[in-house]
């Protein structure tokens, strides 16, 4: 395992530093979820305190489901709030204007219902997902639609996931894609 924790000059030996995120992402809706695991916070090793490999059990017909993003719009940030040392993850992503799927996560949008996103950022390893949202820190979507111009940019849904948590958390349990029977 590399340590890049005692790293001279910023240099990353483990990992290229490319921005962005993938194309896809995964979520479910918090309702979908019979039990979530918890992070692991009495764990004293501080690469696995923040990581949660445990797979969450589903409800009967539920899964996590694919978001397919527009190239290149993917972001996954963390930003301080408050006073307390929390962090607000965001992930803003874009969904072209001609995906009838866009429009119905788009009225679906409501910056209320609880969600949960996985996100895979260019710079994380193979099979380690940001995890935006949790059964404590519950996400919420909120979107819009850009119309675009007839001989410029395309109309595009524009969508941003918020989570205030206490830690950025990864995720590298499996992607369930089947629905639980």
């Amino acid at each position: 395992m590399c340590d890049i924790i005692d790293i001279v000059e910023n240099a990353d030996p483990c990992n290229k530093n490319m921005g962005g995120t993938e194309d896809s992402a995964f979520y479910a809706l918090l309702s979908d979820f019979a039990s979530f695991p918890d992070l692991p916070v009495g764990e004293s090793n501080l690469a696995a305190k923040f990581v949660i490999d445990d797979e969450p059990v589903f409800k009967a017909g539920k899964c996590w489901r694919r978001l397919q993003l527009s190239k290149e719009t993917g972001r996954m940030n963390y930003e301080s709030v408050g006073n307390a040392g929390a962090l607000q993850a965001v992930f803003a992503f874009g969904i072209g204007g001609n995906n009838l799927n866009g429009q119905i996560l788009n009225n679906l949008a409501d910056n209320f219902t609880p969600y949960v996103f996985l996100v895979k950022r260019n710079s994380l390893p193979a099979g380690r997902y940001d995890l935006v949202g949790s059964d404590v820190h519950k996400a919420a979507l909120k979107g819009g639609m850009a119309g675009g111009e007839k001989s410029g940019d395309g109309a595009m849904y524009n969508f941003e996931a918020r989570a205030t948590q206490k830690f950025e958390v990864h995720y590298t349990g499996t992607v369930q894609l089947t629905p639980q029977a």
